[in-house]
């Protein structure tokens, strides 16, 4: 049986306990994990590290800052680094 890429990133959010995530969890300087496999058209791996540099406590208002190796090389040239997410996309890293 097959699931729909939504029923699996549902599935990674009740795996991880993040639907009761808010944004006051996620102050600047928060080191995270990207644990959804899609936002706004934009799909990931669902292990992406990096740092909220910004967080407008407002939807997809959680912007992280991708580590180096985490960032997104497009054959045009453009390097994302940087992506905006909804709390329950993320979980916070107890190291480094």
């Amino acid at each position: 049986m097959t699931i729909s890429l939504g029923e699996k990133i549902k599935k990674e959010k009740e795996k991880y306990g993040t639907l009761g995530n808010t944004y006051e969890m996620f102050p600047v300087g928060t080191r995270v994990q990207v644990i959804t496999l899609g936002q706004d058209m934009i799909f990931f791996n669902g292990n992406e590290i990096g740092t909220v540099i910004r967080n407008s406590g407002n939807y997809l208002g959680i912007i992280v800052k991708f580590d180096e190796e985490y960032q997104k090389h497009y054959k045009s040239g453009y390097i994302m680094e940087e992506f905006n997410f909804k709390p329950e996309d993320l979980i916070i890293l107890k190291y480094g």
